[in-house]
């Protein structure tokens, strides 16, 4: 009945993301994996200015994750989420874009790295897109922090080449299955700030 009730779950989050949905995903992810059987669902927003020269043009970016454990160090993920223009209330679908997230080595006290490999349609990938992550995280209990880098490399629409996405941020311990992410973000040089909540179920 256990398994049932996370399938249901899983389905009603998917469906609620895909529903709701700019400009660019924020990462919002650390080395962690879930675990085999495992779902993990991470809401969050985040805020950038898409003007410069002292313009601006305040966007709000509300996103969700959907995370499966696969296996013990496997996870599968989908993301999607909408942009929505705070001066004019314009609102944008950002798409949606599946990973696969490989735990390379996870050591209480010390440090994770995972790697990640996905793709999908989306602002940030300029339309169809692959990505990769490299995901280091701090797992000492008093130095919470964690850095992603991401190289995105667009398929379609404008020939940007190479796209890099740098984030870094602290996750603080909510309960044994909940965290909050605060994070600091740059995609190709625009910056962002945001906040997501990470529910293990």
């Amino acid at each position: 009945m256990r398994k049932k009730t996370r399938a249901t779950l899983a389905l009603a989050v998917v469906a609620s993301v895909v529903l709701l949905s700019g400009c660019y995903f924020s990462v919002f992810q650390t080395a962690r994996t879930v675990g085999a059987g495992n779902v993990a669902f991470t809401l969050g927003a985040a805020v950038m200015n898409l003007a410069g020269d002292g313009e601006t043009n305040w966007l709000l970016t509300p996103q969700g994750r959907l995370a499966v454990g696969l296996a013990p160090n496997v996870d599968f993920g989908i993301r999607s989420g909408m942009g929505l223009n705070l001066g004019t209330g314009n609102v944008g679908f950002l798409g949606a874009v599946g990973d696969l997230k490989f735990a390379l080595f996870q050591q209480p006290d010390s440090f994770a790295l995972a790697l990640g490999f996905g793709g999908g349609y989306s602002t940030g990938l300029v339309g169809w897109g692959l990505e990769a992550s490299l995901y280091f995280e701090s797992t000492v209990r008093y130095l919470p922090i964690y850095v992603v880098y991401r190289p995105l490399l667009p398929l379609t629409g404008e020939p940007l080449g190479l796209i890099h996405q740098l984030a870094g941020g602290l996750y603080l311990a909510l309960s044994p299955n909940a965290r909050l992410l605060v994070e600091l973000d740059s995609w190709n040089g625009l910056l962002s700030g945001g906040v997501a909540l990470e529910i293990l179920f």
